[in-house]
């Protein structure tokens, strides 16, 4: 094992008079123990340097300690260290104050944030290769900048704690029992503590992230895959809970035989399931009186159910939605204006990364209604790819995702004014069907009956210009009404595929079908 795994690591450690000895010595020593060498920052005030006292205890003056520091924060680049680290205790209030002396309610914020200690922790956390270290107060530094704090999870001391969280940081302590010297939390590159006392473990944590850096989101545009037919890349969005093997399977085969790439995306990125029905070719359909999974295509939905074969090992490893897009704060919720802010800086970042995709599918089944229709971050990802004019395919009870999209500030559903199928009242069921979920949340979950018509939830959304086709008696019914392509059922499964394929690559691209 290697002793010094941070060797030729720069640290940078943030101080002023007032700090705590026991904690500077400890990043001196531990991180010079794991290689790498620490230089002490500060303000030097023009001078070449400056020495610092240490903390002031009751009874303990003769105890007094001085470090000198030689290196200003106007005359080091954070990007040359590998962590930068504000030290606790008092460092982060002395470093706050300013000369000036025109400071007022209209620019007090504005000169808090530049300070040059300010400046110096804002650039390290601009940088997401830089590994942050804030100890105890440390965190007041960036509560002048809430656009670089919101959103982040933190600890630190209840001292700066409402500032914090005024600042938009979600405040998340430490799980009950945790001794204090272990209470440190990790947001990517961002790491935390309560009080010097965990210091040792703060240091820790710095170390393991510098040798295996936290992922940073790259989007990168792939003009090539977005233009060119048998190039295209496909997100299908699927329901934990359940879909409909032939909603999976019928579309797919058309993508896989386009030479289509295809991503898989789940809600919390668990692997999806088959309702165990849609594979069961014996399953007799109450509503349509006939069994409706023939032989072929159960065998099929099965292969792609079983993690062990080939098409198995594609649902494996499926993108988090709740990784990938930020989550909405309640309006209720401490700081909301912060926050707001900062899931608004965080959904461009997240809508960034649909440039690589051509279009989007939701596959249907019972799962959708639980854990897509009412889910604001699937919301959020059919409207960036609509605000991109992408298409987005959805079949039965996903076309229910459809109508709840909905801009936050206009309220109306994205298919206003368009015609789309679904799920017809026709075919719903009225007692239990026996949508069991495998390997699911819960074994022998009985679905019952939809809790909402289908049906009636798309005639209101398309509003009186647009318009529901249910097609009842037809055999299938896939309506294309750009952007939007929509399955009816089971059945539309292979036709949805098809007709997103033409709507991509057709001579025309089609445009308008099925009314």
């Amino acid at each position: 094992m290697n002793s010094s795994p941070l060797n030729n690591k720069k640290i940078a450690v943030v101080v002023e008079s007032q700090y705590i000895p026991g904690e500077i010595k400890i990043y001196q020593e531990r991180f010079a123990h794991y290689g790498a060498s620490v230089d002490l920052i500060s303000r030097l005030w023009g001078k070449p340097s400056q020495c610092f006292y240490s903390t002031v205890e009751p009874g303990v003056v003769d105890n007094l300690e001085w470090i000198e520091v030689t290196k200003d924060f106007d005359q080091v680049n954070p990007d040359e260290y590998a962590a930068v680290i504000v030290a606790a205790n008092y460092t982060s209030t002395r470093l706050r104050w300013s000369e000036r002396e025109d400071v007022n309610s209209g620019n007090a914020a504005e000169v808090a944030r530049n300070v040059p200690a300010v400046r110096f922790f804002r650039k390290a956390m601009e940088n997401p290769k830089i590994i942050k270290g804030a100890a105890c107060h440390a965190l007041w530094l960036l509560t002048p900048a809430p656009d670089i704090l919101a959103g982040r999870k933190v600890i630190c001391n209840k001292v700066v704690l409402a500032d914090v969280i005024n600042a938009g940081a979600i405040y998340t302590p430490c799980p009950p029992g945790t001794p204090p010297e272990k209470q440190v939390v990790v947001d990517r590159d961002l790491v935390t503590n309560n009080s010097w006392h965990a210091t040792e473990e703060l240091v820790d944590q710095i170390k393991n992230l510098i040798l295996n850096p936290p992922p940073i989101p790259e989007f990168k545009p792939s003009p090539t895959e977005s233009v060119s037919p048998g190039k295209r890349r496909i997100l299908v969005a699927l329901s934990e809970w359940g879909y409909w093997g032939e909603e999976l399977v019928g579309p797919l085969s058309e993508f896989d035989s386009a030479g289509y790439h295809v991503d898989f995306c789940t809600p919390t990125g668990k692997r999806p399931n088959a309702i165990p029905v849609s594979m069961d070719p014996d399953f007799f359909d109450a509503a349509l009186q006939r069994p409706v999974t023939t032989p072929e295509m159960a065998l099929r939905v099965q292969a792609i159910d079983d993690p062990s074969t080939t098409q198995g090992r594609r649902l494996e490893k499926p993108i988090s939605l709740a990784d990938w897009f930020p989550d909405r704060p309640y309006f209720s919720t401490a700081a909301f204006v912060r926050r707001l802010e900062a899931y608004n800086r965080q959904l461009v970042d997240a809508e960034h990364e649909i440039v690589k995709y051509d279009a989007l599918l939701i596959v249907g089944g019972s799962g959708p209604l639980i854990d897509l229709a009412n889910n604001q971050r699937v919301h959020d990802l059919i409207l960036a790819f609509v605000r991109a004019d992408k298409p987005v395919a959805a079949e039965c009870y996903g076309v229910s995702c459809l109508a709840f999209a909905r801009d936050m500030n206009e309220r109306k559903s994205i298919i206003w004014g368009k015609h789309v199928t679904g799920h017809c009242l026709e075919y719903d069921y009225k007692d239990g069907t026996g949508f069991v979920e495998a390997r699911g949340r819960f074994l022998n979950f009985n679905m019952g009956p939809p809790p909402y018509p289908l049906e009636f939830i798309l005639r209101d959304a398309t509003g009186p210009n647009g318009g529901y086709h249910g097609n009842f008696g037809h055999p299938t019914s896939v309506i294309v009404d750009y952007p939007f392509i929509t399955g009816r059922s089971t059945p539309d499964s292979t036709l949805t595929g098809k007709k997103l394929i033409e709507v991509l690559d057709g001579n025309p691209p089609l445009r308008r079908w099925g009314w």
